[in-house]
């Protein structure tokens, strides 16, 4: 278009002498440069401005090749597809690694089914680089999980996917990164920013943990029964069991209990449903009871149902739900599950409004415990 435009500007009239066509001709071929320059000046300033840093996170990322790495997932990230139709919240994620000396993109997305249920966009995108090139891959070449979003939030991965990177990814080094669209800024973390290893609870004199020493027993012992019970057909010897005592002074205990299908039943998000199934809503404490003699593992999934419901204590005035590891022996660690699930998320912050019409609507939310 611009080469038409420059031609009919300046007409060639070839019963000229020879000096006076060269003379037009190359006063067409300025006018075509200038206007493939002003073409050019044109794209550059209609495209996308570059990813840059945060200041805090240049010291995190200061290979240029990894930056760059992490620059181009952003952009790959930008056009991933997803179906959040429940939560209207996209997660686009993508990274960059090599496989047998060639740099691969691989994409994830969310999506959204049922009451609600999810596929997460870090693991939709970890099952992808696995599928395409191998579990082992997965493990030593994925350097960074990018997520695009129109602006960055404070949150890390639900428990659920932090599990999962875990198991998958060489966690320790890993870094996670967040595309901010609105200004192109990126915010880099490390993954273990996201992590509190049970043994770094602190440990505690049993009569310092402000329950009634009677109330600390009783919970105690209906892990430790609780635990003798449960599913554990794939995960023999590493069943651990959960018991809760709520602001009204009721208990509640589950175990963990496994499927063919792979749906793990964890015990803390077992025995917080079987109180809400009592329109019990609002925990004092959490004991978790493992091995005898050794200390428990929570899973991070089971630290989001206990953070999620610990949520429900703030919305009331209500101090945190104690999370106390009993090792059978008389020793405690104990901790909230703000502390054990850093960066972490829940209805509250999304949805404030509804849980406070929720719990008003329950009275058994209100009942004070002595």
């Amino acid at each position: 278009m611009i080469a038409g435009v420059a031609a009919s500007a300046v007409p060639v009239n070839l019963g000229e002498g020879k000096g006076a066509i060269r003379v037009k001709v190359a006063a067409i071929v300025l006018i075509l440069l200038g206007g493939l320059l002003a073409g050019c000046g044109s794209r550059q300033a209609q495209s996308a401005p570059k990813w840059t840093l945060t200041k805090e996170s240049e010291a995190v990322v200061a290979d240029a090749e990894l930056r760059g790495e992490i620059f181009k997932a952003l952009d790959a990230a930008e056009r991933v597809h997803t179906d959040p139709f429940i939560s209207h919240f996209p997660v686009r994620a993508a990274t960059v690694l090599k496989v047998n000396g060639k740099e691969e993109v691989v994409l994830g997305g969310n999506s959204e089914y049922g009451r609600p249920e999810g596929i997460h966009g870090e693991s939709s995108l970890l099952n992808h680089v696995t599928v395409m090139y191998g579990a082992d891959v997965t493990r030593h070449a994925v350097r960074f999980v990018a997520f695009y979003g129109q602006t960055c939030g404070g949150t890390g991965s639900c428990g659920d996917c932090r599990d999962y990177q875990i198991a998958t990814t060489d966690y320790e080094h890993l870094l996670v990164a967040c595309g901010q669209a609105s200004d192109h800024t990126v915010r880099v973390r490390r993954f273990m920013d996201q992590l509190v290893c049970e043994r770094d609870f602190p440990e505690v004199d049993g009569a310092k943990i402000p329950l009634r020493p009677g109330d600390l027993a009783k919970l105690v012992r209906l892990a430790e029964e609780a635990r003798t019970g449960g599913v554990t057909l794939f995960t023999p010897g590493h069943n651990s069991a959960a018991a809760g005592l709520s602001w009204t002074g009721k208990t509640y205990r589950a175990a963990g209990a496994d499927d063919a299908a792979f749906h793990y039943r964890y015990p803390v998000g077992g025995m917080l449903q079987q109180a809400a199934t009592e329109g019990d809503y609002l925990m004092r404490a959490v004991v978790v009871a493992g091995e005898p003699g050794q200390w428990p593992a929570v899973s991070y999934r089971d630290r989001q149902y206990g953070y999620e419901v610990s949520t429900f204590n703030h919305a009331q005035g209500k101090p945190p739900i104690l999370l106390i590891l009993t090792d059978g022996r008389g020793s405690y660690k104990m901790t909230t599950f703000e502390s054990a699930l850093p960066y972490a998320f829940s209805t509250a912050a999304f949805m404030p409004d509804a849980l406070s019409a929720f719990l008003k609507s329950h009275a058994a939310a209100k009942v004070q415990h002595p």
